[in-house]
């Protein structure tokens, strides 16, 4: 039986392709990052999911609390960029395949929350999106035995992330493994660094809250922007389920800060739930 294989698309575009350079980079990211503190009980990260070039020094700062950590499986949720019309897409392939190697999908988990009426596959949806897929070198790096389950929103709302926090404690709240959940999301675009900032603190303090409502009510009256928001809205609404209630701010950083053009910059974040 010939194995279903979601191959990296932009590889050598939004990440170097060659696998030597690859650990090489993300290994002197990791090394750059000094926490301020050692994280446990480790719920989620948010991390960035731009260029390398731009956002990968951010995104470091989550990566860096899971090293030295185990867990069963990691769920990523990602919003899709594409014009393609679906809600929530899980990824009914067997492996993800990046240039460090092929990471084997939870194809129980997955069955599980396909088997909601809510949930379906778009396979172009996945097909074609980057924000996912720039997240697994680095959990490849800090993670061993690392087994995925993909997941992209399409049209976020509210009430869409209320349905996904809803349907994945049903279906993982009596398995007993551990669980990591990747949120993957930048925050404003194409702003200058003085707006951005605002928009992007208003982010910040919805996820220093923990509130997926102050969040949403942000994104709705346009005094925050984040491509990922039904993404953030949606790990909050799943931790709070089980009593997560400390986020912390990692790092945050524009591209500005790397080439020096504070015209136009988008902005990265990196948080912890613990």
């Amino acid at each position: 039986m010939t194995n279903k294989i979601r191959k990296p698309i932009v590889a050598g575009q939004f990440y170097t392709a060659n696998p030597h350079k690859l650990k090489m980079e993300i290994d002197n990211y990791l090394k750059n990052v000094k926490l301020e503190k050692e994280y446990d009980n480790i719920f989620g990260i948010i991390s960035p999911h731009a260029g390398y070039v731009f956002s990968a020094q951010t995104a470091a700062y989550g990566f860096k609390c899971l090293q030295g950590k185990h867990f069963d499986a990691v769920i990523v949720i990602a919003p899709s960029h594409n014009p393609i019309e679906f809600s929530i897409s899980v990824c009914d392939c067997d492996f993800y395949q990046t240039p460090l190697g092929d990471i084997p999908v939870e194809k129980e988990i997955v069955e599980g929350l396909l088997g909601n009426k809510l949930i379906g596959y778009s396979e172009i949806a996945h097909k074609r999106e980057h924000s996912l897929e720039v997240q697994l070198p680095f959990l490849q790096m800090v993670l061993t035995d690392l087994k995925l389950v993909p997941i992209l929103i399409g049209y976020q709302s509210l009430e869409t992330s209320r349905n996904l926090a809803e349907i994945l404690y049903q279906t993982l709240k009596n398995m007993k493994k551990k669980f990591l959940f990747v949120i993957s999301t930048d925050l404003s675009h194409y702003h200058s660094a003085e707006t951005a900032k605002i928009l992007d603190d208003k982010v910040i303090d919805a996820v220093k809250k923990m509130d997926a409502e102050l969040l949403n009510d942000y994104i709705s009256s346009g005094k925050a922007e984040a491509c990922g928001f039904g993404c953030i809205e949606t790990g909050i609404l799943y931790a709070k389920k089980f009593g997560i209630e400390n986020a912390d701010i990692l790092n945050y950083s524009h591209s500005g800060m790397i080439f020096g053009d504070y015209a136009q910059v988008v902005g990265y974040l990196s948080a912890i739930f613990y």
